[in-house]
Protein backbone atom coordinates (compact mmCIF):
# COMPACT_ATOMS: atom_id res chain seq x y z
CA UNK A 1 0.00 0.00 0.00
CA UNK A 2 1.38 3.79 -0.68
CA UNK A 3 1.50 5.87 2.34
CA UNK A 4 -1.24 8.98 1.93
CA UNK A 5 1.43 11.40 0.94
CA UNK A 6 2.06 9.12 -2.33
CA UNK A 7 -1.49 8.83 -2.92
CA UNK A 8 -1.80 12.56 -2.82
CA UNK A 9 1.26 12.77 -4.87
CA UNK A 10 0.03 10.43 -7.45
CA UNK A 11 -3.28 12.21 -8.18
CA UNK A 12 -1.48 15.78 -7.81
CA UNK A 13 0.39 14.36 -10.92
CA UNK A 14 -2.40 13.11 -12.67
CA UNK A 15 -3.98 16.11 -12.27
CA UNK A 16 -1.55 18.61 -13.21
CA UNK A 17 -0.64 16.22 -16.47
CA UNK A 18 -4.15 16.51 -17.54
CA UNK A 19 -3.92 20.03 -17.62
CA UNK A 20 -0.30 19.64 -19.31
CA UNK A 21 -2.02 18.45 -22.38
CA UNK A 22 -3.48 22.21 -23.20
CA UNK A 23 -0.34 23.87 -22.65
CA UNK A 24 -1.19 25.25 -19.08
CA UNK A 25 0.07 25.33 -15.49
CA UNK A 26 -1.92 25.08 -12.66
CA UNK A 27 -2.06 26.71 -8.99
CA UNK A 28 -1.42 25.06 -6.16
CA UNK A 29 -4.96 26.04 -4.86
CA UNK A 30 -6.08 24.75 -8.23
CA UNK A 31 -4.27 21.59 -7.72
CA UNK A 32 -5.70 21.30 -4.29
CA UNK A 33 -9.32 21.95 -5.26
CA UNK A 34 -9.32 19.40 -8.32
CA UNK A 35 -7.61 16.66 -6.13
CA UNK A 36 -9.23 17.49 -2.71
CA UNK A 37 -6.31 17.19 -1.04
CA UNK A 38 -5.54 19.99 1.92
CA UNK A 39 -3.63 23.32 0.52
CA UNK A 40 -0.96 22.52 2.74
CA UNK A 41 -0.28 19.08 2.12
CA UNK A 42 -0.43 19.63 -1.72
CA UNK A 43 2.38 22.49 -1.23
CA UNK A 44 4.57 19.91 0.11
CA UNK A 45 4.06 17.18 -1.86
CA UNK A 46 4.34 19.54 -4.94
CA UNK A 47 7.58 20.53 -3.47
CA UNK A 48 9.34 17.36 -3.21
CA UNK A 49 8.06 16.36 -7.09
CA UNK A 50 9.49 19.91 -8.42
CA UNK A 51 12.80 18.85 -6.26
CA UNK A 52 12.96 15.56 -7.98
CA UNK A 53 12.16 17.31 -11.61
CA UNK A 54 8.56 14.93 -11.85
CA UNK A 55 6.82 18.15 -11.70
CA UNK A 56 7.79 21.93 -13.05
CA UNK A 57 6.99 25.14 -11.49
CA UNK A 58 7.02 28.35 -13.04
CA UNK A 59 7.04 31.49 -10.61
CA UNK A 60 5.76 34.73 -10.61
CA UNK A 61 1.94 35.44 -12.49
CA UNK A 62 1.18 32.81 -14.68
CA UNK A 63 3.27 30.99 -13.32
CA UNK A 64 2.22 27.28 -11.50
CA UNK A 65 2.79 23.90 -12.00
CA UNK A 66 2.99 22.12 -15.22
CA UNK A 67 4.22 18.74 -16.89
CA UNK A 68 4.92 18.91 -20.66
CA UNK A 69 3.99 15.94 -22.56
CA UNK A 70 7.23 14.44 -23.09
CA UNK A 71 8.05 14.60 -19.20
CA UNK A 72 4.59 13.03 -18.52
CA UNK A 73 5.89 9.87 -20.72
CA UNK A 74 8.97 9.88 -18.81
CA UNK A 75 7.46 9.54 -15.17
CA UNK A 76 6.19 5.82 -14.15
CA UNK A 77 4.56 5.51 -10.89
CA UNK A 78 7.66 4.30 -9.48
CA UNK A 79 9.44 7.65 -9.59
CA UNK A 80 6.67 9.14 -7.92
CA UNK A 81 6.73 6.56 -5.12
CA UNK A 82 10.57 6.50 -4.76
CA UNK A 83 10.04 10.23 -4.42
CA UNK A 84 7.33 10.47 -1.98
CA UNK A 85 8.29 7.36 0.15
CA UNK A 86 11.93 6.24 -0.50
CA UNK A 87 13.29 3.53 -2.38
CA UNK A 88 12.77 0.96 1.28
CA UNK A 89 9.63 -0.16 -0.61
CA UNK A 90 11.26 -2.27 -3.32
Amino acid sequence: MFSKACEYAIRAVVCIAACGETGKSMTLKAVAKETAIPEAFTAKVLQQLVHAELVLSTKGPGGGFSMPAALARKVKLSHIVSTIDGDALY
